[in-house]
């Protein structure tokens, strides 16, 4: 069999030194910027993150999400053509130096893996072509907004095209010169690279000269690839991977516990403060728009799109990378992110409803960021919202972001048989009422309606009263890291005091807080929320329901009891055990649902830059034609009630599940043995 000359294999090895030197230059400036930007611990579990690649890297689970299903298919068909191929573009190097029957082991058509593993291969791609004209259709075509225009992805999608077509071409010209024109079962692709020579009347042996073309221009495009995928967008082929088996392995999103005392810096200022994997993370963002679907601050014009924030700060980090690679001695040079590359309006519009996180298919973490620069602003600059700073020093004078008097904490339970610790010392559950709860007038009513049905049911409860203080979450997430430090300690010893084993909340956001940030303090503890107990004693028949409810109630999903920490369906379900309760979806729901526009300390900040985000969300509930919205989160229910109230909506109403629970309960009240005993003691 004919090989080939040894100036083929020099040409050919010089092509190959000369890419991958380019290559290593350039890899090597993206890794000096990783290598000197700020620690960050993501190797422990390695059993875990290795399954968690295999599911979501190798197995790209999140890209055929139902919402995004044929670009994700479209995506896995070439993704899926990559990775086979990576063994093929192997033989096809190796025949510049082996002749034109090299094989590696296993894998030539003399065996049944090669047999199969060439089947595979030319099924692949046919995918990967199928992949790629779906994706010039909808880029060229279909133009969905979520996608900006972009040179570079028509030029790669191309080039990924004829990375396939001259596979085909040197395929079939390979069958009709050495095999006779021979196809197989195992050679489909190899059939149709025939089939159109021999449509077209070319003989074997120009078919071989096309053949040999198409196998050249194959490797100088799989070379070409290489050294072009570092300079843009498709950085993601080669951190995307890496990206995945670093994701965080802690709940949606838990801030970094700050060391207050010992730290020299506080946030992030300048692009050295960044850790090594918010740099992965930008250098992996695929740019393709799945972040602003459901993003309540891009929706509605508000100037925070993701994607863009991860494109600016990754052009800032390549700008510095001189700067950068000089050592932190140098690092006055380097301009502050906040406001030199990212507006402050663009840290301070985010909700921290975490759509964003739970849609990436890289699993960039963008949250994180932009607490850190938030808490740069708040401690060091002092440059923050003016309204956050009633809410700041209401936190801290009386424990409530209204500033409201502590001595008054628990008024609302007056005459509602509502106990305290120190009344009801030997309680299972902490009834953790959270400041909505306790001040809000319209909240009020729903820790009130609560309270009728933990005592239909027989809970043994108690609630902190006076002792209660916040949890300290919006102090958090508006970059106020020292308030939250106060707060929670002091949480924290009034639990250890009173000997807190279970605690239940009313509000998602003290829920998350106490589940999932104050572990990092010392406080651990079973955490359920409201609707998780109340569909608990509904499933164990301690309440009965009989009152009917007959309307049309429509459910929306709290970011920080849904997205944040994955439960959609007890709320669901406790509604559901209503009668007479007819539940209608929302489009966007559960994983999907829309946010409120309350998180992440926005409850306390005016709207002023865009639509409203409540408005969005209520006409999507009003839409469904159910005159009740339910609800089990007070910040939902004040933005709710606010949006029908700004839209003029009549007749619609917005209530918790616990009071349509409530509502509905059966009496009389059966108080269970443990309470009544502590009671009459």
């Amino acid at each position: 069999m004919e090989a080939p000359i040894n100036l083929t294999a020099v040409f050919m090895l010089c092509l190959i030194v000369l890419a991958l030197g380019i290559f290593g230059m350039t890899m090597s400036s993206r890794i000096q910027i990783l290598r000197r930007l700020a620690a960050e611990d993501r190797f422990e579990d390695a059993g875990e993150r290795l399954k968690r690649l295999l599911r979501f890297g190798l197995g790209q689970k999140r890209l055929v999400d139902p919402e995004e299903f044929k670009p994700g298919l479209a995506h896995v068909l070439i993704f899926a053509a990559f990775m086979v191929l990576a063994l093929r573009t192997i033989t096809l190097f190796g025949m510049a130096f082996g002749g034109w029957d090299f094989h590696l082991p296993l894998l030539g058509a003399n065996s049944a893996t090669g047999r199969v593993y060439l089947l595979l291969k030319d099924l692949v791609v046919f995918g990967a072509l199928i992949g790629v004209g779906y994706f010039l259709y909808l880029r060229l075509v279909v133009k969905p907004e979520r996608m900006t225009y972009s040179g570079e992805a028509i030029f790669i999608l191309a080039m990924i095209a004829g990375l396939m077509i001259t596979e085909i071409l040197f395929d079939s010209a390979h069958i009709y010169r050495f095999e006779d024109g021979q196809t197989s079962w195992y050679t489909p692709a190899g059939a149709v690279g025939l089939a159109l020579y021999r449509a077209l009347g070319i003989s074997p042996e120009t078919a071989w000269v096309v053949g040999r073309v198409a196998w050249w221009t194959h490797l100088v495009q799989v070379l070409v690839f290489l050294n072009f995928l570092p300079l843009g967008k498709h950085f993601h082929v080669i951190t995307g991977l890496p990206n995945v088996y670093f994701q965080r392995l802690e709940p949606q999103y838990r801030p970094s516990k700050m060391d207050l005392e010992n730290s020299e810096t506080f946030g992030v200022q300048k692009a050295d403060e960044l850790t090594w994997k918010m740099a992965l993370d930008v250098f992996s963002c695929t740019e393709c728009g799945r972040c602003q679907t459901h993003c309540p601050t891009y929706v509605t014009g508000k100037p925070l799109a993701h994607k863009a924030l991860n494109m600016a700060i990754k052009q800032h980090l390549l700008e510095q990378v001189d700067v950068l690679a000089k050592g932190p001695e140098h690092r006055e040079e380097l301009p502050d992110l906040v406001p030199t590359v990212i507006e402050p309006e663009t840290i301070w519009a985010c909700t921290t409803c975490g759509w964003c996180e739970t849609a990436c298919p890289v699993f960039i973490e963008n949250l994180p960021r932009i607490v850190e620069m938030r808490r740069h602003q708040v401690l060091v600059q002092s440059e923050f919202p003016q309204e956050a700073t009633r809410v700041f020093r209401g936190m801290e004078t009386q424990g409530n972001p209204w500033g409201l008097g502590a001595s008054s904490r628990a008024d609302w339970a007056e005459g509602h048989d509502v106990p305290t610790v120190d009344e009801n010392p030997e309680f299972e559950y902490l009834w953790f009422v959270g400041c909505a709860g306790a001040y809000d007038e319209r909240q009020k009513k729903v820790s009130q309606a609560l309270a009728r049905v933990l005592n239909a049911a027989g809970v043994n409860y108690a609630i902190l009263g006076k002792k209660e203080t916040c949890t300290g979450d919006s102090a958090r997430r508006m970059g106020n890291e020292y308030l939250f430090q106060i707060l929670a300690q002091q949480n924290i010893e009034t639990f250890k005091e009173y000997n807190v084993k279970k605690i239940f909340t009313q509000c998602p956001h003290c829920f998350n807080a106490l589940k999932n940030e104050y572990p990092q303090f010392g406080g651990n503890y079973e955490v359920l929320h409201h609707t998780q107990l109340i569909e608990t004693l509904l499933k164990d028949k301690r309440i009965q329901l009989d009152e009917a409810f007959q309307e049309l109630v429509t459910y929306h999903d709290a970011c920080y009891l849904g997205r944040h920490n994955q439960e959609y369906e007890a709320p669901r379900k406790a509604l559901q055990s209503v009668p007479g309760l007819q539940l209608v979806e929302m489009g966007r729901n559960r994983r999907q649902s829309f946010c409120c526009g309350a998180g992440g300390g926005r409850m306390w900040m005016e709207e002023t830059i865009g639509t409203r985000i409540n408005q969005n969300r209520v006409q999507e509930a009003v839409a469904t034609g159910a005159k009740t919205i339910a609800a089990n989160c007070p910040f939902c229910i004040t933005m709710l009630r606010d949006g029908l109230n700004e839209l003029g909506v009549e007749g619609v109403e917005v209530k918790d599940v616990a009071e349509i629970v409530a509502a509905s309960i059966k009496l009389p009240v059966v108080r269970d043995e443990p309470r009544q005993a502590a009671e009459e003691a």
